[in-house]
C-alpha cells in the first residue's frame, strides 16, 4: 500500500534488497520468511523487544548522490508489494530517467506518491498504515478471521516460569492475545474475554485468571491503566452478550453508532476511540437517566448561571443527538437536562470586558433561559448545537392498525380508590406539597429543572401522592422513552390481546390475584385489567424478558400513582435501565447484585460477614429484597418511601438500605445458629418498619393486623443509610463490583450445571468424576469457539465448513428434544463439528485417515437422529474408544466398517482417485452418482429420521428402483419422478439431492404393534404411525435409537394369525402377472405393483431379518454383551469393507504391521474365500440381512440365512424381473470370455465375507493388536493438551 513518504537518514542492516532500479529499491525484513539464520533471529528478537514490528516489505526512493531515502510503500505480502513495484516500473521509471536534476526527480516522486496515497485512502476507515500492518500481523500470527477486529496493541512483558518474555499484547473485540519472539522461540497465548474469571491491576501489572484456573501476568511500562480499563470493558461486553444471547457469543461493534460530528483529531485507532465513546456514553446515560440510544457526541468546559443562588457554577456541557446536559464539577451541586426538541433559540451574549465572557443564552419552548459562560470554544459549541438541531427528529404518533378490542386507559387508581387518611397525615401531605411548589418556583419544573442537593432532601422527606407520577417519570427517565415512542403502548396492548395460548400470559393471569391484594384497587376488575394489559404489553415489547415474578408487584404500585401508559414506561425503565437483567431467566441481575452486597458486607461489616457467609443468609435474603425493591418484605406505605429514593439514586439505595438493616441487627444475627433463625430475625425487624407520615387505616391493610411490634421508622432508616454509606457507595463503585461479580456469577452457573450433570453420570464405567468435569469444560469451550466462528462467518454469508450438517434445523423440528434435554443438559449436548473435534483430539483412533471413523461413530451414536449427542451418549462413544476393553473396541471397529456406514462409493474412492476424463466419469457415474467430494455429504440427502413424509411406499419404491438401477445400469433418478418423492433435502439450496438414490438405503425390520395387516393396499402412513407410537423414528440409512440396538427378534406383523400362506400366495400371484421390460418401465401402474410386492415382502419378513445397522449400536450402551447370539446379530462383512477395516487397524497401530498381523490378515482372507458359494443368484436389492447367528452358513448373497423361509412370490418376482431386464438390455451386452471372467470375479468378490466371530477370534491372537487396544488413554491428559494447544494457538479444527 502507498503511504505518506517518510524520510530515512541512514540505511538499515535489518533489510535485504530484493529488487532495485536507479531510483527505487524493494526490501524485505530479515526476520520475515523461512530464513532462520542468526541475523534473522536477532532482527526478530529486536522487533519483539523494541515493539517495532514493521511491515515485512517496503519500497524506498533514493537518488544515487543523496544519503537520504524515502519510504513510499509497504506490503504485508510479496504479491502486494510487487504490485506496487510493477506500477512504478510502468509509470515512473521512464519518466524519471528523462529528468536531469535529482532534486526534480525526488520532488516529482514525492508529489506523485502523496497523490496516490490520498486517492487510495478517500474511502478508508481512517486507520494509519502502521495500524493496518499491525492488524494484518495479528490475524496472521493468531489465525484470526477477518471479522475479528483489533482494538489496540501494547508493549508488554509476560512472565513464564520466572522468565520474562518481552512482546506485544494484542486486544481485539473478543480476545486478549500475547506474542513474543526471542532468539528463535515463539510464545503465543490466546485468552477469550468470556472465559476470564478475574481481572485486576497492581501498578503497571495486569493480572488475568481464566475459568480453568490459568493465570497470566502482563507488565507494561506505558498505558497499563488504559489497557486494564479496555480489558474490563470488553469482558463486560462479552459476558453481557452471553447473558442476552448465548447462541451468538461474539461481541459485535457497529462504528456508525458512534459517529460524531466534526473531524477526529486523535491518533488512536478508530475502534479504540469508539469503545471509549461507548463507555463514556454509558456513564452519561446512567447519570442523566437518558434512553439507551443516546450516544455522547462530546463535552466542553463551561459555567452555568444558577438563578436560585445568583452565581455561576463551573462544570461541563455534554451533547448528544437529543439532549444538552450540564454537570457541575462539584458532586451533586447542580445538573441540568435540556431536550434538544425544546430549544427555541441559541444566542451569543457579549458583556464587553466584564468578568464572564464567551456567554451564550439558550431559550426553551417554555421561555426558560439557560445562561452559560466561560465556554472554551463558543463558536464550535454553537455550530454543534445548530447541527444537532437541524438533525433532530420529533416522533409523532402514526396511523396504526385497528383491532376489534374495546378498552380504555386506566387513570391512576389512587384517584378512583381513594384512601381515607387521618387529618394529621393529610396536613403533612399538604405541607410537603407546599415545599415542593416553592422548590419548583426557584429551581424550575419538569425535565429542565435544576437538579441539586435540595431536590435530594425533598425526596428523602417523601414525595406527595399528587406529585409521584411526575417525579417518578422525570428521575427514572421513563418520560424520554414515552415521548420517543408515541402510540406504542396502545399498539402493544391490542396486539397482545390477540395472542392466544401464550405461556407468558398464563403466568401473568396466575399472578394477578397476588399483586398487592391488600389494596382495594386490585380487588376490582379495573385494577386487575389495567395490570394485565401493562404486563402483557411489556412481555410483547421485550420477549427476552417476557414476564417474571415480582414484575406484577412493582407494576401494581406504579398503577396506583400513574396512569396505565405511564406505568408501562415505568416498568420498561425499571427492567431495562435501572435494574438491568434482574427479570431475565435465572434473575441473573439480582444474583449479580447479591454478590455485590456480599462484598459490601465484607468491606463495611467485616466482623459480621464471616458469620453470615457460614449461615448462607445473604443468598436467601437478597433476591426477595432486590426484585421487589423491598415491597414484599416491608409494609406498602414504608416501601413507597424507599421507592421514591430509588428512582433518583438507582440501585445505590438498595445496597445502602440492605447494609443498614443488617447493621442494626448485628448482635442478634451473631447469636443465630442457623439460617432459619437469622431469617426470622430479619423478617420480624422488616415487618416492624413503619411510616408515621403515611399510615394506611387498618381496615384496608390485612397484614397490619398481624404485624408485630414496630421497630423503626422508614425515615430514620433512609436517613441513617445515607449518613453511614452514602459517601462510600457510589455508582462507579457499584459498576466496578457488578463487572467483577458478573463474571463470577456466570462461572457459578457453569459450576452448578456441571455438578448436576456429573452427579447424574458419575456411575458411568469409563470416566471418573474429575474427568467428567474436565470433559464438560472442554465441551463448553469448544462449543463457544464453534459458535463464535459460525457467527463471524455468517456476517459474510460464507459456509462454516465442508463438513455436512447431519440434520436440517428448522422451526418445525427443534435441534434438541425438550423432553430429553433440560436447560442444563442442553448446554452440554454436542453437534457433529464439536464431536468430531473431540474425537480427533482426545481419542487414539484419530490416527485412522483412510476412513472417517469420527463421522461413522457420530451417526451410529445419534439415538434420535437429531444431529446432536447428549452428554451420556458422548461418554459412551468416547469412553469405549479410550477404554481397555479390546474385544468391545474390535467389535465397534468392525461395525463402523459395515455398510451403510461405510458405503461402496467410499470404498471405490479410497482405492482410486476421482475420474478426470469424460469417459471415465461416465463409467463411474453409477458408483459415485450419490456422492460428492466428501462421503459424509451423502448424509445431507438422507431423509430425516423423523420425516413423516417418508413412509413405507417411499421405501418400497426406492428399493425397487435401486434394484432396477443395478440391473439396467441406468441412473436411479429416472424412476424418482414416478411417484411422490420424499423431502430428502436439508434446504432449498440442496433440493437437487432430493432426486438422488442412495446405496445407503437398507430394508427395515417390521415392528411389533405397528400393523397387523399384510394387505398390499394398506394405508401408506401406517408404518410411520407405528413408529411414532413407539416414540422413535427410523430412517432408511441407519436406525437411530441406539438404546434399542441389537434388540431381540420381533414377531412379524400378522404372525400367529394364519395369514402367512395367504400373503405368500398373493405375492406369487402378483409376481406371475408382472411383465416388465425396459421400454415400459416408466409405466406407473407396473411400478406400483412392484412397490406393493416389495411392501408385501417387508411385511412378511421375520423379525430376525433385521436390515438396519442401527441395531448394532448396542455396543455403545451395553459393551459387555456378546457379539452374536439370539439377542444380537451382526451382519457379515464383504471383502472391500474388510480391506479398509484392516487398513484402519494398521493406521491405529501406527502404520506398523508385524508378521503376526500379516498372518492374521491372510488367515481372514482365506476364511472369506472358504465362505464363498459359487452358484449364481440374484443380487439382493438390500445391502444387509442381519438375521441368523454368526456360525451358520451364508445364503447365496453372502448374507447369513434366517430361520424363516424366503417368500416364494418375491423370489419369483425378482427372478422374472432380472431375466426380462437382461433380455431387454440384451445383446449389446453379450458376454465374451473376458466379460465372463470379469463377471465371475465380481460375483466371487461380492459373495466373499467373514463374520464378526471369525474376525474377533483371529485378531485376538495378534499380541501387538491386543496390547495396542488394551492401552488405556487418560482422557484428562488429552484434554489438558488440547486446552494448551488452544491457548498457544497450535491447533484449529474448525
Amino acid at each position: 500500500m502507498w503511504i505518506q513518504p517518510k524520510e530515512l537518514l541512514l540505511p538499515s542492516a535489518f533489510w535485504i534488497a530484493e529488487m532495485h532500479s536507479r531510483y527505487f529499491v524493494l526490501q524485505k525484513r530479515r526476520s520475515h520468511g523461512e530464513s532462520r539464520g542468526f541475523g534473522s533471529i536477532l532482527v526478530g528478537t529486536y522487533d519483539s523487544m523494541m515493539n517495532t514490528k514493521p511491515a515485512p516489505y517496503r519500497i524506498l526512493h533514493q537518488t544515487p548522490s543523496s544519503e537520504v531515502s524515502y519510504e513510499i510503500a509497504i506490503g504485508i505480502t510479496q504479491d502486494e508489494i510487487v504490485k506496487d513495484w510493477e506500477w512504478l516500473q510502468t509509470n515512473l521509471f521512464k519518466v524519471l530517467d528523462e529528468m536531469e536534476n535529482e532534486d526534480e526527480v525526488t520532488n516529482f516522486t514525492i508529489c506523485k506518491i502523496q497523490s496516490l496515497y490520498t486517492q487510495n485512502n478517500q474511502d478508508d476507515t481512517g486507520e494509519s498504515a502502521d495500524f493496518k500492518v499491525m492488524t494484518s500481523q495479528f490475524r496472521q500470527i493468531f489465525k484470526m478471521p477477518e471479522e475479528e477486529q483489533l482494538v489496540n496493541s501494547y508493549s508488554a512483558t509476560y512472565v513464564k516460569n520466572k522468565i520474562p518474555r518481552q512482546g506485544q499484547l494484542y486486544i481485539s473485540m473478543n480476545h486478549v492475545c500475547f506474542y513474543s519472539y526471542m532468539l528463535g522461540q515463539e510464545i503465543k497465548r490466546i485468552i477469550r474475554f468470556a472465559e476470564l474469571e478475574d481481572i485486576s491491576r497492581n501498578a503497571n501489572t495486569i493480572y488475568l485468571k481464566t475459568t480453568n484456573n490459568m493465570t497470566y501476568n502482563f507488565t507494561m511500562l506505558f498505558n497499563a491503566s488504559e489497557a486494564h480499563l479496555l480489558i474490563e470493558q470488553l469482558n463486560k461486553m462479552a459476558i453481557q452478550q452471553l447473558i442476552h444471547d448465548p447462541d451468538s457469543p461474539v461481541v459485535d461493534h457497529d462504528p456508525s453508532n458512534f459517529a460524531r460530528l466534526g473531524k477526529k483529531t486523535s491518533k488512536k485507532p478508530v475502534l479504540l476511540r469508539d469503545l471509549t465513546a461507548r463507555q463514556k456514553s454509558e456513564e452519561f446515560r446512567i447519570y442523566f437517566r437518558l434512553p439507551q440510544s443516546e450516544i455522547i457526541d462530546g463535552k466542553i468546559k463551561a459555567n452555568i448561571w444558577t438563578p436560585y443562588s445568583k452565581r455561576f457554577n463551573s462544570g461541563f456541557i455534554y451533547l448528544s443527538p437529543n439532549f444538552l446536559c450540564f454537570r457541575s464539577d462539584v458532586k451533586d451541586l447542580v445538573s441540568v437536562v435540556i431536550p434538544m426538541k425544546t430549544i427555541k433559540s441559541v444566542e451569543k451574549k457579549d458583556d464587553g470586558q466584564q468578568r464572564f465572557e464567551n456567554q451564550i443564552v439558550i431559550i426553551t419552548s417554555e421561555n426558560v433561559p439557560f445562561m452559560f459562560a466561560h465556554i472554551v470554544d463558543r463558536d464550535v459549541l454553537i455550530s454543534k448545537i445548530t447541527d444537532l438541531l437541524a438533525r433532530i427528529h420529533v416522533p409523532v404518533s402514526r396511523e396504526r392498525a385497528k383491532y376489534d378490542i374495546s378498552w380504555s386507559k386506566q387513570t391512576a387508581l389512587m384517584n378512583t380508590y381513594k384512601t381515607q387518611f387521618s387529618s394529621e397525615i393529610v396536613q403533612k401531605q399538604e405541607e410537603k406539597m407546599l415545599r415542593w411548589e416553592a422548590h419548583f418556583r426557584d429551581f424550575g419544573r419538569g425535565i429542565g429543572m435544576f437538579r441539586t442537593t435540595d431536590v435530594i432532601n425533598l425526596i428523602v422527606e417523601g414525595i406527595p401522592d399528587k406529585l409521584r407520577q411526575e417525579i417518578w417519570l422525570i428521575f427514572s427517565g421513563a418520560i424520554h422513552d414515552k415521548e420517543m415512542n408515541p402510540g406504542l403502548y396502545e399498539d402493544l396492548v391490542e396486539k397482545a390481546a390477540c395472542i392466544k395460548n401464550c405461556f407468558a400470559h398464563d403466568e401473568i393471569d396466575r399472578d394477578l390475584p397476588r399483586s398487592l391484594p391488600e389494596h382495594p384497587a386490585f380487588q376490582s376488575t379495573d385494577g386487575i385489567g389495567a395490570l394485565r394489559r401493562v404486563l402483557q404489553a411489556y412481555a410483547l415489547r421485550n420477549p427476552q424478558v417476557g414476564y417474571c415474578q415480582a414484575m406484577n408487584i412493582v407494576s401494581s404500585v406504579f398503577l396506583l400513582f400513574c396512569d396505565e401508559e405511564n406505568a408501562f414506561w415505568m416498568l420498561a425503565s425499571l427492567c431495562e435501565n435501572l435494574l438491568p437483567d434482574y427479570y431475565k431467566d435465572k434473575v441473573v441481575g439480582a444474583q449479580i447484585d447479591q454478590g455485590v452486597l456480599n462484598e459490601l458486607v465484607e468491606t463495611h461489616l467485616a466482623d459480621l460477614h464471616g458469620h453470615l457467609e457460614q449461615l448462607g443468609v445473604i443468598k436467601m435474603i437478597s433476591i426477595s429484597w432486590f426484585l421487589t425493591i423491598f415491597m414484599s418484605v416491608i409494609s406498602y406505605e414504608s416501601s413507597l418511601h424507599i421507592l421514591d429514593c430509588f428512582f433518583y439514586e438507582g440501585a445505590k439505595i438498595i445496597f445502602m438500605i440492605s447494609l443498614q438493616i443488617i447493621e442494626w441487627n448485628r448482635d442478634k444475627l451473631l447469636q443465630c445458629q442457623d439460617d432459619g433463625e437469622a431469617m426470622l430475625v430479619l423478617q420480624n425487624y422488616l415487618e416492624g418498619i413503619y411510616n408515621p407520615e403515611y399510615q394506611v387505616p387498618p381496615t384496608t391493610d390485612k397484614r397490619k393486623m398481624e404485624r408485630k411490634t414496630q421497630t423503626q421508622t422508614v425515615q430514620t432508616l433512609i436517613h441513617e443509610a445515607y449518613t453511614k454509606f452514602g459517601e462510600e457507595i457510589t455508582q462507579q463503585r457499584i459498576e466496578e463490583l457488578r463487572n467483577k461479580h458478573r463474571r463470577l456469577t456466570m462461572r457459578q452457573f457453569d459450576i452448578d450445571n456441571e455438578k448436576t450433570i456429573v452427579k447424574a453420570y458419575v456411575q458411568n464405567p469409563y470416566f471418573s468424576r474429575n474427568e467428567l468435569h474436565m470433559l464438560l469444560t472442554i465441551i463448553r469451550e469448544e462449543k463457544h469457539a464453534l459458535k463464535s466462528l459460525q457467527q463471524q462467518q455468517q456476517k459474510v454469508q460464507c459456509p462454516l465448513s465442508e463438513t455436512p450438517q447431519l440434520v436440517p434445523q428448522s422451526p418445525s423440528r427443534p435441534a434438541q428434544d425438550s423432553s430429553t434435554f433440560g436447560g442444563r443438559y442442553e448446554a452440554y449436548s454436542v453437534n457433529y463439528e464439536v464431536f468430531h473435534t473431540l474425537f480427533t483430539e482426545l481419542t487414539p483412533w484419530r490416527k485412522c485417515v483412510s476412513v472417517d471413523i469420527g463421522e461413522k461413530l457420530f451417526r451410529l451414536t445419534d439415538k434420535r437422529g437429531t444431529g446432536f449427542l447428549d452428554f451420556g451418549q458422548l461418554i459412551n462413544a468416547l469412553g469405549l474408544v479410550c477404554s481397555t476393553k479390546s474385544m468391545e473396541k474390535l467389535k465397534l471397529l468392525f461395525v463402523l466398517h459395515l455398510p451403510p456406514l461405510l458405503s461402496k462409493a467410499e470404498i471405490e474412492r479410497s482405492r482410486r482417485p476421482r475420474p478426470r476424463t469424460k469417459d471415465d466419469a461416465e463409467e463411474a457415474f453409477e458408483a459415485e452418482d450419490f456422492f460428492d467430494n466428501d462421503a459424509s455429504e451423502s448424509m445431507e440427502a438422507l431423509p430425516s429420521p423423523s420425516d413423516h413424509n417418508f413412509d413405507a411406499d417411499d421405501f418400497a419404491l426406492i428399493s425397487a428402483t435401486q434394484h432396477l438401477h443395478n440391473l439396467a445400469g441406468i441412473s436411479g433418478n429416472t424412476f424418482m419422478d414416478l411417484s411422490r418423492t420424499p423431502n430428502l433435502s436439508l434446504n432449498s439450496n440442496t433440493s437437487s439431492l432430493a432426486q438422488r438414490s442412495s446405496t445407503f438405503y437398507v430394508d427395515l425390520p417390521g415392528l411389533q404393534g405397528t400393523a397387523t395387516s399384510t394387505d398390499a393396499g394398506r394405508d401408506e402412513d401406517e408404518a410411520p404411525r407405528g413408529l411414532r407410537q413407539q416414540g422413535r423414528f427410523e430412517s432408511i440409512d441407519t436406525f437411530s435409537d441406539i438404546s434399542d440396538l441389537g434388540a431381540a427378534r420381533m414377531t412379524p406383523p400378522g404372525a400367529g394369525m394364519g395369514a402367512d400362506m395367504a400373503a405368500g400366495a398373493a405375492s406369487a400371484a402378483a409376481a406371475d402377472q408382472m411383465l416388465l421390460n425396459v421400454e415400459t418401465i416408466s409405466n406407473f401402474s407396473q411400478i406400483s405393483d412392484l412397490v406393493a410386492a416389495t411392501r408385501q415382502e417387508r411385511a412378511d419378513s421375520t423379525a430376525t431379518d433385521s436390515r438396519s445397522l442401527g441395531s448394532l449400536g448396542y455396543l455403545l450402551d451395553q459393551p459387555d454383551e456378546g457379539a452374536s447370539g439370539s439377542q444380537h446379530s451382526i451382519p457379515h462383512m464383504r471383502k472391500e469393507n474388510f480391506q479398509l477395516l484392516w487398513r484402519s487397524i494398521i493406521e491405529i497401530m501406527g502404520l506398523v504391521q508385524d508378521e503376526e498381523m500379516q498372518r492374521a490378515f491372510e488367515n481372514l482372507l482365506e476364511m472369506g474365500n472358504s465362505n464363498i458359494k459359487k452358484e449364481p443368484s440374484l443380487e439382493s436389492f438390500t445391502q444387509l440381512n442381519l438375521g441368523g447367528s454368526g456360525d451358520e452358513q451364508p445364503d447365496s448373497n453372502g448374507n447369513p440365512t434366517t430361520p424363516a423361509a424366503e417368500p416364494i412370490g418375491t423370489t419369483r418376482l425378482f427372478v422374472a424381473l432380472e431375466e426380462e431386464l437382461r433380455q431387454a438390455s440384451g445383446k449389446a451386452k453379450a458376454t465374451t470370455s473376458s466379460g465372463e471372467s470379469s463377471s465371475s470375479s465380481t460375483n466371487t468378490s461380492e459373495s466373499w465375507h467373514i463374520s464378526i466371530s471369525q474376525f474377533i477370534a483371529t485378531v485376538l491372537t495378534v499380541n501387538s493388536v491386543v496390547r495396542g487396544f488394551q492401552t488405556p488413554i487418560q482422557i484428562s491428559e488429552q484434554i489438558e493438551q488440547l486446552q494448551k494447544k488452544r491457548r498457544k494457538c497450535l491447533s484449529t479444527n474448525y
